[in-house]
């Protein structure tokens, strides 16, 4: 049986979407692997939320690039591990619990699961800043920036340490919250 799905978006900017792609080009990914329309899954959910206003509004929130890493999408993939090919997979980057745009991003994310009813949840726990009710456990503030067959060394490590030294801070300009009907 097919849910309705709700997704609270942050949008790169074009300028840090292009610096990223760039970057990433010139340390040997693959152009065409690169994701377009980079963004930030603030919150998901397989259900309506009642009240829950949709749309776009513009925003303004930086991030410091120091605080991010480099991971692989997919379970544990923050580590690396035997059998974990960066290049076989996509490729995010995430943002640490340090970083100053943690907060910024935290209020959006708690406008939309304050939302969520006792109804709703039934026996789940209800999300929080750093756990879902719907999807994946753990939620992990990232933007995926290239999809699986994308040339990345074994290694994220090395590159992420010249993204780090290279691009100083990354702007979302959006906030979006769509509906996808069952």
């Amino acid at each position: 049986m097919k849910h309705p799905e709700i997704y609270a978006l942050l949008w790169l900017t074009r300028d840090s979407e292009r610096a990223l792609t760039d970057f990433l080009v010139a340390n040997g990914l693959r152009r065409n692997a690169i994701q377009r329309g980079m963004h930030l899954t603030v919150y998901h959910a397989q259900r309506s939320l009642p009240g829950l206003r949709l749309g776009r509004r513009t925003v303004d929130i930086v991030v410091d690039v120091a605080e991010t890493r480099l991971m692989v999408m997919a379970p544990g993939g923050e580590r690396p591990r035997d059998g974990l090919d960066p290049s076989r997979q996509s490729i995010g980057l995430r943002l640490t619990k340090r970083n100053a745009a943690i907060d910024d991003i935290q209020a959006l994310r708690s406008d939309v699961f304050r939302l969520e009813t006792p109804k709703l949840l039934g026996a789940r726990k209800p999300t929080n800043a750093w756990n879902s009710a719907f999807g994946s456990r753990r939620y992990q503030p990232h933007v995926t920036l290239a999809g699986p067959q994308n040339g990345a060394p074994y290694d994220l490590t090395v590159i992420g340490k010249a993204l780090r030294t290279s691009i100083a801070t990354i702007r979302f300009d959006r906030f979006e919250v769509r509906y996808r009907p069952a």
